[in-house]
């Protein structure tokens, strides 16, 4: 994959055309007329890393959204594009901007020589999201606002239910569980013993200008709910926005040693906590990459309580001689 176009080509995706009208090159003078100032001829409000992501279901690329590789736009007006298989291209970006329902959008092209690359469109109500053409099926997202993935919430989960008119911390009950799958699959289970199954997707969606990531749990085509998750509450979903309704990880259910949450414990859970320790950039729990440790996953792996430590591959390893 030599290029956007080519990773675009590869997973068979097709991508409605991005109208731009007065284009011009990144350095030109000319302002956007516009409801806000952030729609210029300026890269300032663009520059830095992004994710470029795409769909491959039938669902739009924030419900379901996987990773294609990372672009980097630079001030002077330049990018290069980084796919997942570590091919490259680089090139220059042009503005542009044209207007829907009266609204300014300003339009985002990355050109390789005379090829097209990308074409999206962004306004400044959704900063951190370019999104390219009408049916939502790929994007570039800011570097930070895309840092989970499903494997982050695998694992065993309660369902707590405020039982007063306060939020769910203040009095709850509990009522029911639900187990989430490492390959994004789950089971619910009711207090009266009743189950459903279904997928999840870690998607995100924007509410007053931010990036949240959002859980959508689907049984077959059919959305059945949808949570939200914040960084600052690391063991805790929320069901809608008036606080009554959430997921608490269950931490005392576990897999002793099972640091992948993929259910078992082999060498790869060794490998991955060494992998964790070493190389934190990349398989730590906010690590680059896609098959970093997760915060089930360094629960799972902390043997002894003490902290993750080589102590516990030692003792993973010891686990599995023992078997």
């Amino acid at each position: 994959m030599k290029n956007l176009v080519a990773v675009i080509a590869a997973f068979g995706i097709m991508f409605s055309a991005v109208p731009t009208v007065s284009a011009y090159a990144a350095d030109t003078s000319a302002v956007v007329a516009s409801d806000t100032s952030v729609e210029t001829t300026d890269m300032e409000h663009l520059a830095g890393e992004w994710k470029y992501q795409y769909t491959d279901t039938t669902m739009p690329v924030y419900v379901s959204p996987s990773d294609g590789g990372t672009v980097v736009i630079n001030k002077d007006g330049t990018y290069k594009f980084t796919s997942t298989d570590g091919t490259f291209s680089s090139g220059k970006v042009e503005l542009g901007f044209y207007t829907i329902g009266g609204r300014i959008f300003q339009s985002i092209s990355l050109y390789e020589g005379q090829d097209r690359m990308f074409g999206g469109y962004y306004h400044s109500a959704d900063p951190d999201i370019i999104y390219h053409g009408n049916n939502v099926a790929s994007r570039l997202i800011r570097k930070d606002s895309a840092a989970v993935s499903i494997k982050d919430f695998a694992g065993s989960w309660k369902e707590q239910t405020a039982d007063t008119n306060a939020a769910v911390e203040v009095s709850f009950k509990e009522t029911g569980s639900c187990e989430i799958k490492a390959d994004g699959t789950y089971v619910y289970t009711d207090v009266n013993g009743r189950t459903s199954t279904g997928a999840v997707y870690v998607g995100d969606e924007t509410i007053g200008g931010t990036v949240i990531t959002a859980l959508r749990f689907y049984n077959g085509t059919a959305l059945e709910r949808t949570a939200s998750y914040t960084p600052s509450r690391p063991d805790s979903i929320y069901f809608g926005n008036g606080g009554r309704v959430r997921f608490v990880r269950d931490s005392k259910v576990m897999l002793s040693g099972d640091a992948n949450c993929d259910g078992t414990v082999d060498m790869s859970d060794v490998v991955l906590v060494m992998q964790a320790l070493t190389n934190p950039d990349k398989y730590g729990i906010n690590g680059s990459s896609d098959k970093h440790l997760t915060a089930q996953g360094r629960i799972n792996a902390d043997i002894d309580g003490n902290g993750l430590t080589v102590g516990d591959a030692n003792a993973i390893q010891n686990m599995l001689l023992n078997k």
